[in-house]
């Protein structure tokens, strides 16, 4: 089948703006620029529904649905998509799983569900509940072979229907940036002649600001002056008492003039631009889409050593690992790039090949592409 013979249903529930939002949107805008005929299933005012306003893709209003036994909202859906004449819908959230598999069951199977999967396994799902819910699934995408090996243990997924396709990355966005490293720093008010490390993401005690603070402080008892860039905010509308501890952490240590705290930016190339080394302090990321953009940038990369980071950086071979909240270890290990350009600059060179080779925007829409055609082709390649 041809790409205009498979229009595509991009589904998604959710109220929250997050990476699974983000992601959501990005894949549904890739692929309409490919010629897909692509439309974003999305909630009223939602922050997906507001940031998709502004792109080339068809929207349709659904209602937040319930997360179980949502039949009258399923019979909604399948009406919509009949109407539409959807072939494939796609899903990131759960949360959507069961109201979709209703939906395909009620219209007697007229489209088929393709799951890029957001969020590990850490128990069984092999009862009869998660059996009857997976088992509609078409296609289940890993972002991770760590992942996929989780679907295979944890559930009763036949193997033929898990893919592994990273979640790729803009690489024109990234590594052939037109911000150079003085604008960038200008762009956060910061000085230049200086070594910055930096760390990127929601303010909050899993992404681990606190452990970066700490490490800081360690290099600066070795006579090392690095700088500390922390970008991001607390999550809005919850307390922000995180946010107020380390702000009087870095004072308690004398670290003021040292640690620069800077709200999130859209144009986040200038965070990559601005810092020396990337700290990834997270206590797990299931797929760290910020360790992507920072091979891409070529950035030396020191990461935690839990849930996907290990497999993003080649097990060490493409960015250091450390024991998650070990901020003597990230010190010790900062300590050693900074006193060590050829591995440093070995680091980068490696990190940013396999960005290419493995989580391009390019690649990962090849891929998926790929997959789909096979679906609708009765095609299953092993």
């Amino acid at each position: 089948m041809k790409q205009d013979e498979i229009p595509i249903a991009f589904y998604c529930s959710s109220i929250s703006w997050g990476g699974l939002e983000m992601n959501t949107l990005r894949y549904a805008q890739w692929m309409a620029e490919r010629g897909w005929n692509v439309k974003l299933y999305c909630v009223q005012d939602s922050p997906l529904h507001k940031q998709a306003l502004s792109s080339i893709i068809t929207i349709r209003i659904v209602n937040r649905n319930r997360k179980y036994l949502d039949f009258t909202n399923a019979q909604r859906i399948k009406k919509i998509f009949y109407k539409d004449g959807i072939k494939l819908c796609w899903f990131r959230d759960t949360r959507d799983s069961e109201l979709l598999g209703i939906a395909k069951f009620l219209s007697g199977g007229s489209f088929k569900l393709l799951y890029q999967q957001a969020m590990q396994l850490g128990v069984s799902k092999k009862d009869l509940f998660h059996h009857l819910r997976f088992k509609q699934v078409d296609r289940w995408i890993s972002t991770l072979h760590f992942l996929a090996d989780q679907v295979k243990t944890f559930t009763t997924v036949d193997p033929k229907k898990i893919h592994v396709v990273p979640l790729g990355v803009d690489d024109k966005n990234f590594g052939t940036t037109n911000h150079n490293k003085q604008e960038s720093l200008a762009f956060f008010d910061l000085a230049l002649g200086v070594q910055y490390a930096g760390v990127i993401g929601r303010i909050d005690f899993l992404k681990g600001q606190h452990v970066a603070i700490e490490a800081l402080s360690k290099i600066h008892q070795r006579g090392i002056k690095l700088h500390l860039l922390i970008v991001g905010e607390s999550t809005l509308n919850e307390n922000n008492d995180y946010e107020k501890s380390l702000h009087s952490m870095v004072f308690d240590l004398g670290l003021k003039e040292y640690v620069h705290f800077k709200p999130f930016t859209n144009t986040v190339t200038h965070f990559y631009n601005a810092i020396d080394f990337f700290w990834l302090c997270s206590k797990g990321e299931t797929f760290g889409t910020v360790t992507i953009e920072a091979m891409a940038s070529s950035k030396p990369i020191i990461g935690t050593d839990s849930s996907g980071t290990p497999e993003i950086l080649d097990f060490g071979k493409a960015g250091l690992l450390y024991p998650p909240m070990d901020s003597k270890v990230l010190a010790e290990k900062t300590i050693i790039l900074v006193n060590d350009k050829r591995k440093t600059e070995n680091l980068m060179a490696t990190a940013r090949q396999r960005f290419v080779e493995n989580y391009s925007k390019e690649r990962s829409l090849i891929k998926l592409e790929k997959i789909i055609i096979q679906l609708f082709e009765n095609k299953i390649e092993m």
